[in-house]
């Protein structure tokens, strides 16, 4: 039985990765230099409807992911006073994700560089948003619970 378990569960993962996508997956992100203070820069997302902060240098290169931890970890009456560059960490190569993978080349990507949340880019390099290692374990999650896989 354990055998023809195991058999299902691959039979419905092979199905449902290909709807795991880094472009539907993705947080729409706001830019913000690093100086900028954390109460400012959550202004500016809560603005343009976005759950996500790029820090950019001044020639608006991505240079970091806010770490959305981070920003829950400071009470609302320091805000203000708190600089995004505290609270991001720093991009790698490998945290730089393109908008057009899926299936099991994101999770291998994923996999390859662990964070809790990677900079999806456009093939032109331009910032797309931010992919949270939880959202994507939720969709995983929620996919394989479907029935009738």
């Amino acid at each position: 039985w354990t055998g023809a378990g195991n058999s299902l569960r691959m039979a419905r993962l092979r199905e449902h990765l290909p709807d795991l996508r880094a472009r539907t997956l993705t947080r729409r992100a706001v830019p913000v230099e690093s100086a900028t203070p954390l109460s400012e820069a959550l202004r500016r997302a809560n603005e343009a409807g976005a759950r996500a902060l790029v820090v950019v240098d001044g020639q608006g290169n991505p240079k970091g992911v806010v770490r959305e931890a981070a920003i829950v970890g400071v009470p609302e009456h320091r805000r203000p006073w708190v600089a995004v560059s505290g609270l991001a960490q720093d991009l790698t190569d490998g945290m730089k994700v393109p908008a057009e993978l899926a299936g099991e080349a994101l999770l291998d990507r994923l996999k390859a560089t662990p964070a809790t949340e990677y900079l999806v880019v456009e093939e032109t390099g331009e910032i797309y948003g931010v992919l949270s290692t939880a959202d994507v374990e939720r969709a995983f999650v929620k996919a394989m619970a479907r029935p009738g896989a």
